[in-house]
């Protein structure tokens, strides 16, 4: 369950990245249709500047959405790995106990 929300919130994150991506995208090109919807708060000299900002993380959460399958997979792989060599060290101290 819980790996499903954070799925989720990864999902919903990327989406709102992507409207202000596309949307800051358009404030630099159609500045003018752009600055008269959002009533002037997004002009474009701001528009760009976001759009700047947004260049490193947005490649980032989308290599995490497509690949969240992969990374999760061998994350738990590991894990189950590391647990059942737990349990096989606890195990063969058992056994050497009583011998």
């Amino acid at each position: 369950m819980r790996q499903n929300c954070a799925k989720k919130v990864l999902d919903w994150i990327l989406f709102g990245m992507t409207l202000v991506y596309l949307l800051t995208g358009l404030g630099i090109t159609q500045f003018r249709i752009i600055e008269d919807l959002t009533f002037g708060l997004l002009s474009k000299n701001l528009s760009f500047r976001l759009h700047e900002a947004l260049l490193a993380p947005f490649p980032i959460l989308l290599s995490l959405h497509v690949f969240y399958r992969p990374i999760r997979w061998v994350c738990l792989r590991i894990i189950r790995k590391s647990k059942s060599r737990d349990r096989n060290l606890r195990e063969a101290r058992a056994v050497r106990k009583s011998m």
